[in-house]
């Protein structure tokens, strides 16, 4: 009998290998007290050990030979940021003098007390922050011990599998290609180790609760990296299904490749621009070899994540133009700093409801020096290189917010000698209350981007992030989809909508798109292919049809059954990306 166990895809594919348990149980520390005379000593010896852990980083920082991309040296960075933090160190040192204890005891109660700080702090972003603390704590810990942390010898075909796995040793570990997926019990999407999976396309699962206690060392195993499921124990008429299903990804991936060459149009010659989000800048050259005729949006959390400062004036000007490296494309949308809710947080600022508190557009507002600084460095970037950027605010939830904004971006753009068709301004619709002002909003912008994501969190009052919600955080649930009806209707004709979001991913839901007359999809860049090869076979006076059909249900299975029905009858020739996507 089969083990199937599913967890979060990170990075998509599908690949089989045999299992390299990598063991990174947390090192045993006991608490030792120290004499007087021996603090000097176990102070230098802590210092020696986090200037070795930074010499280990930068080693590998500098070997022209692992020929990292960008982000990988934004990440190692980062680390390194940590092991200069001066606070952190100040802390051990401190307790180190003060209780007289060891080394390593002293960093084990400084990591505890930071971490029932970011206890408080509910987003993922703040949490996967942390989980780099406790990497580096763990090896200033083996260096504190002399421990040999050096690379042991991966194998063709290997598939890793750990409790948690640094970034640092992701990078080690699959820098030559032997590596052929990651599985991991704990980490989200938003890891540094999530971000260097996806960056050098290993198929990845993480939150796999117990996987590192499941299999054993050599065990052959299936990766499904596009659902985030994994089979190990398979019996022959399985592992022939699993080689066929692998057959049939290759088959899919060279198809979708071929599908990101066409254009967005539908069968009745509406067009729609197909456009990506990405989270770092050198993600632009993924997305446009996934199709993408543009970036519809670049979320700027991760340049403000990545360090433990918010990005200079400069860093951020230097930032936004390799968005238009090798002049992959024209136009960039750029959104606004989105901190708060799911995603990084002000922890100075702790919240007990941080969705419905200081986020988006009012963070900017209430921290105008950060708002300004980033509106500095786009209009630099639009003055200096003559490039289009849409500017993107999210969070609006009142026309005073928009005002306000608005007043702000023009007196920082008349510092600089712009010409007007170079910038443009739009507001992502996210709260019900923007909703309902979309005729004034629209009147007040170029363009509005409809937020999918927050749309529903908001509209079904249901916490996106809690995993026991799965059910009721759906886009098929027919308030959704009547919200999008009642955007649709009160936007002024000739305004330029976009959709961003969870939802532009599936197929099934372009007929709602197609219906509603956007003229823009953005989603993420691996998703572009197939929405590419299912839009020409649909037409408007099909998809409104079907709109309106749904739009009577109030049970969301009858909604996606009604969606997937007419995908299925208008596209027989692409069975392939149908059973992919449903």
């Amino acid at each position: 009998m089969s083990i199937e166990k599913s967890g979060l895809p990170i990075s998509p594919g599908f690949s089989v290998g045999n299992a390299l348990l990598i063991n990174q149980a947390k090192t045993i520390v006991k608490k030792k007290k120290i004499k007087n005379s021996e603090i000097v000593r176990e102070v230098n010896l802590f210092q020696a050990a986090v200037e070795e852990s930074k010499n280990e980083i930068n080693k590998m920082k500098l070997n022209d030979d692992n020929q990292y991309k960008i982000e990988h040296i934004e990440i190692l960075d980062f680390n390194i940021l940590i092991l200069e933090d001066e606070i952190l160190a100040g802390e051990v040192i401190d307790m180190i003098t003060k209780k007289q204890i060891n080394a390593e005891w002293a960093l084990n109660k400084v990591l505890v007390n930071k971490s029932k700080e970011f206890s408080l702090v509910k987003d993922l972003y703040m949490q996967e922050r942390l989980a780099d603390f406790y990497y580096i704590a763990e090896r200033i810990t083996k260096n504190l011990r002399g421990l040999n942390q050096d690379l042991f010898e991966i194998k063709n075909n290997t598939i890793l599998v750990a409790h948690d796995l640094s970034p640092i040793d992701a990078l080690k570990y699959c820098k030559d290609g032997k590596v052929k997926g990651i599985l991991t019990d704990l980490g989200g999407a938003t890891s540094h180790t999530a971000i260097i999976a996806r960056s050098l396309g290993i198929p990845t699962i993480m939150s796999l609760i117990n996987i590192s206690t499941s299999i054993e060392p050599g065990q052959r195993i299936y990766v499904d990296g596009y659902k985030g499921k994994v089979k190990w124990k398979v019996n022959k008429n399985e592992k022939n299904e699993l080689t066929d299903l692998k057959n049939k990804y290759s088959s899919l991936q060279r198809n979708l490749f071929e599908f990101s060459k066409l254009t967005g149009e539908t069968k009745d010659k509406r067009i729609i621009s197909i456009k990506a989000n990405i989270e770092i800048s050198s993600e632009v050259k993924m997305a446009q070899k996934y199709g993408a005729e543009g970036i519809g949006m670049y979320r700027t959390e991760f340049l403000f994540t990545n360090k433990e400062y918010f990005p200079s004036l400069e860093e951020q000007y230097l930032d936004y133009v390799c968005l238009f490296n090798q002049d992959f494309f024209d136009e960039v949308t750029i959104r606004t700093l989105d901190i708060g809710g799911d995603k990084i947080q002000d922890y100075t600022h702790l919240e007990n409801n941080p969705a419905l508190g200081l986020r988006g557009i009012r963070y900017s507002l209430a921290n105008s020096d950060v708002f300004k600084t980033q509106l500095n460095a786009i209009f630099k970037v639009i003055s200096n290189k003559k490039k289009k950027i849409r500017i993107l605010l999210p969070m609006i939830s009142n026309l005073d917010e928009l005002e306000e904004s608005i007043s702000i971006i023009d007196e920082t753009k008349n510092k600089y000698l712009i010409d007007p068709k170079l910038v443009s301004l739009g507001v992502v619709i996210e709260p019900p209350s923007a909703a309902l002002l979309i005729k004034e909003i629209c009147n007040k912008v170029d363009f509005i981007s409809i937020g999918t994501n927050d749309l529903i969190q908001y509209t079904i009052a249901a916490d996106r992030t809690n995993e026991t919600l799965g059910d009721i955080i759906s886009h098929y649930q027919p308030s959704v989809l009547r919200m999008l009806k009642l955007i649709s209707n009160e936007i002024p004709d000739n305004t330029y909508v976009s959709i961003c979001g969870e939802m532009a991913n599936d197929v099934n839901c372009l007929p709602i798109f197609i219906a509603m007359g956007v003229k823009e999809l953005s989603m993420n860049y691996y998703s572009i292919p197939k929405i590419k090869g299912v839009i020409h076979d649909l037409s408007f006076k099909d998809c409104n049809e079907i709109f309106n059909e749904c739009l009577k249900y109030t049970c969301p299975k009858e909604v996606k059954k009604e969606l997937v029905g007419l995908i299925k009858n208008k596209m027989p020739s692409y069975s392939s990306i149908i059973n992919y996507e449903i």
